[in-house]
Parts: structure tokens; C-alpha cells; sequence
């Protein structure tokens, strides 16, 4: 099992940092699952103050992003190409240059694929799930639709596995908003909501076939 958290991504330097027009990020952008975990794809999380506007260009591969809080409008010039509130996904046109505008203070995640990503599908697809105290066996509803990582959404969540290298040792972890958790091949794991309303920003593999069914509960809001 592998955690993800803002602490870490200061530890390698990632600090929040002020993306201009020339640079592929929006907003202060703070990477908290890098390219280098070998999921094809980083994810950014994007603070942004009411108000804020900031142009970007689209990389040329699918990406997808995610409104974690607050609300964000989407524009080309005058167009209005998405509204997002919190719970809402947008996946952008490749290679397309946009402009992104706080309405207030807002979070997005954004994940892209990392140069040289083989896959189209490499960032994966983006599912808000929500979880209620007492519900089981959350952990294989996510491991048969393909879990790569989750982040917590809202609320908190107790987060217990065994390594398959250490079968005999439980690990326990509380996630809060803004930690994620990455499975490891072979990880035997739970996951339960402490409080009801918890929920997961989940990133998941692309289905094989489109008549894959959703998770309860689950939110697949594409704008």
C-alpha cells in the first residue's frame, strides 16, 4: 500500500508555486501522486482564489479534472465550456487553450499523463464515491472496478491492509481530506467511512467495455 499526502509532496520540493500562461499547470499547482509512482499519469492538486484566472493549454493526451471544492468555470473567450461544482469531473480538449475562473475559492484535481505515456487511457477515468458509516465490503467493489488510487474526498476514513510480503502484519492509516492510497498488487485491504458522508475521489482503470456498472453511490459527473 502506498499513501500519498501534501506533507510528501513538500518533502520532494513540489511546494505550492504560481503556474504562468507558458507553463502546463493552472492555478497553484502542488503534484501530490507523481509520474515517477508508474501509474502513467501525476496528479496536481490546483488551489485557486475566488477570482483567479488562469490560461492553459491542454496537453495532447486525455486528461481529466475534478472539483474537489468551490466552483470553476471553464471558458474559450466568451464560451462557456463547463461549469464545475464540487463532485463534478471535466475531461478538456486535447491541445485546446482555455482560460480557468474561480468563482470562489476553489480545489481542482488535476491528472494528466506523463510524457512519453503509451496508452490513451493512461490517466485513467475520475469517480467520486460516497461511503456511509457501517456499508462493507467497499474494498472489493473497488478492487473489481480497477481502484489505481483514491483521495479523500470529505469527511474521514479508517484504511487497514496486509502486505503481501508481511501477511501476518495489519497496517492502519486514518485518511483525511487530502490523502490518497495507492494498492499494491497482492495488498489484502478495508476500508470503512468513520463518519457517514465520507467519500473518495477514486481514479480508476478504463473498463474493457462500456456496460461496466458504476459503483453505489457513485458520481460520474461529466461537464
Amino acid at each position: 500500500m502506498r499513501i500519498f499526502t501534501f506533507f510528501d509532496a513538500h518533502l520532494r520540493g513540489d511546494s505550492p508555486r504560481l503556474q504562468t500562461a507558458t507553463m502546463p499547470g493552472i492555478g497553484h499547482c502542488l503534484c501530490v501522486i507523481p509520474a515517477t509512482a508508474g501509474f502513467g499519469h501525476r496528479c496536481d492538486y490546483v488551489r485557486l482564489c475566488a477570482g483567479d484566472r488562469h490560461p492553459a493549454t491542454i496537453s495532447n493526451r486525455p486528461e481529466w479534472w475534478a472539483c474537489m471544492q468551490g466552483g470553476v468555470l471553464v471558458m474559450d473567450g466568451e464560451t462557456e465550456l463547463a461549469v464545475l461544482a464540487c463532485g463534478d469531473v471535466h475531461t478538456p480538449e486535447a491541445g485546446r487553450a482555455v482560460e480557468v475562473q474561480a468563482v470562489v475559492d476553489s480545489v481542482l484535481v488535476r491528472t494528466s499523463p506523463e510524457d512519453g505515456a503509451d496508452s490513451a487511457d493512461s490517466a485513467g477515468m475520475a469517480e467520486f464515491v460516497a461511503m456511509n458509516a457501517g456499508e462493507a465490503e467497499w474494498a472489493q467493489q473497488l478492487h473489481a472496478r480497477g481502484l489505481t488510487w483514491a483521495v479523500c474526498h470529505h469527511g474521514a476514513l479508517c484504511l487497514q491492509w496486509r502486505a503481501r510480503q508481511q501477511p501476518d502484519a495489519v497496517h492502519t492509516v486514518h485518511l483525511h481530506p487530502g490523502m490518497a492510497f495507492a494498492p499494491e498488487p497482492g495488498d489484502d485491504y478495508c476500508i470503512d467511512a468513520m463518519l457517514s458522508g465520507a467519500g473518495l475521489l477514486c481514479c480508476m482503470q478504463p473498463p474493457p467495455c462500456s456496460s461496466a456498472v458504476p459503483l453505489p453511490h457513485a458520481q460520474r459527473k461529466a461537464a
